[in-house]
């Protein structure tokens, strides 16, 4: 019997910095539509999925201005504060007006708020969760490594900058 050709082994590439990035960049997007989905199931009759990203950011970043709000949103601050305004009425935010600076409103959850926030992604998890149930243990495992990396090496650098 002839001998066996010798079999080229070929090392896949390594992938760069530049591969893991455009991988981030392709899959984030469906993602936060899938985020976004749920979310809008969850959120409660008469808010909206921006009034909602508010109230969120309004229980982590208890004291932010309206002027954080709108930068956060990606609104104007016209609009970030008529939202605001809307959901004081609703009694889910408090807006005090600062004493130090008359035109700053420094924005908080109401405890009827965060009841709020913590139902509707409570709901949100749970929906999400679903949707990736079909994954292994093994799968689960190395998503989590995966977003404990980039957690990790993207992490804000500066207080404050999560916003």
């Amino acid at each position: 019997m002839p001998p066996s050709p010798t079999r080229l082994r070929v090392r896949p590439a390594t992938p760069t910095a530049t591969d893991c990035a455009s991988r981030v960049l392709a899959t984030v997007p469906p993602l936060m539509q899938e985020i976004r989905a749920q979310m809008r199931e969850a959120a409660p009759a008469g808010i909206s999925v921006p009034q909602f990203r508010m109230l969120i950011f309004a229980r982590n970043h208890g004291g932010a201005s309206v002027t954080d709000v709108a930068s956060h949103l990606g609104v104007t601050v016209p609009t970030a504060s008529v939202a605001v305004d809307r959901l004081v009425r609703q009694g889910l935010l408090r807006a005090p007006v600062t004493p130090d600076n008359r035109r700053r409103r420094s924005i908080a959850v109401t405890p009827a708020g965060a009841r709020l926030v913590e139902q509707a992604l409570a709901r949100t998890t749970g929906a999400f969760a679903d949707r990736l149930a079909a994954m292994s243990d093994d799968e689960f495992a190395l998503v989590q490594q995966a977003l404990a990396l980039l957690e990790q090496h993207l992490s804000p650098r500066t207080p404050g900058a999560d916003a």
